[in-house]
């Protein structure tokens, strides 16, 4: 037991010493000696406690989403499934946007490093968030056959994605990222709200178009430089 709580807190301490250089660094390319002096450990250690860097850098990212899913309590607590699920959105944008000085640099590296192991455990979480949220449809009943729970989820984690990924180059600022996110959830639930609801999506979705980008972020160009390229996984 006692063994069992040492590895814990050395892992705490490898994970919080990695968040700690991200935020100073701006990047995850960091080298594992580097990480175990920051951390104030042996270099087998990290080793030993996580296998590899990816790991701990995925170790990064599932704590965030913990993070994500405890700060969506209260949206997942709403009775309305519209609601419900625009606020979900609204929330795991606004956690983001909390640090980007950490989370932007993170995020890169999910969206730019490849790995059979470990991304799709995370990505199959992230699909659990938005599953979670749309339980208010699921227990009404009110999504067609056609845009099923496990469909319909999916398509909200491929535009939160492809969201994050321009706001992770800097192709989106805060206000725009948070816009683009609420719009593109309250866009794809018009599709399959109840008629007494989609006056409210579509106030929605006018109010927040007047934040999205005038010009597209496909063409602009980052808004700091370019940013660094995809991170090495440093195995």
């Amino acid at each position: 037991m006692v063994r069992e709580t040492q590895k814990e807190m050395r892992r705490q301490r490898t994970l919080d010493a990695a968040e700690a250089l991200i935020r100073k660094t701006g990047t995850t390319e960091f080298s594992m000696q580097t990480l175990a002096n920051k951390a104030k450990l042996s270099l087998a250690t990290p080793y030993n406690l996580f296998g590899s860097k990816s790991a701990i850098l995925y170790a990064l990212l599932n704590r965030s989403l913990d993070e994500i899913a405890e700060g969506a309590e209260k949206a997942f607590a709403h009775p309305h499934p519209v609601q419900r699920v625009l606020r979900a959105a609204a929330s795991s944008a606004a956690f983001f946007v909390s640090a980007p000085d950490f989370y932007r640099p993170l995020y890169r590296f999910l969206l730019g490093v490849g790995d059979t192991v470990h991304r799709p455990a995370y990505m199959e979480r992230s699909l659990d968030y938005w599953k979670t949220a749309l339980l208010g449809f699921v227990q009404q009943d009110l999504l067609p056959k056609e845009a099923g729970c496990e469909h319909l989820a999916r398509q909200l984690v491929i535009q939160f994605v492809g969201a994050l990924d321009l706001w992770v180059q800097e192709e989106l600022d805060d206000i725009e990222f948070k816009a683009q996110i609420s719009y593109g959830t309250g866009l794809l639930l018009l599709g399959v709200a109840r008629i007494e609801d989609r006056e409210l999506l579509l106030k929605h979705l006018g109010t927040l178009k007047r934040k999205l980008p005038r010009q597209s972020p496909f063409v602009r160009p980052p808004m700091t430089g370019n940013p660094p390229g995809p991170p090495s996984p440093g195995h």
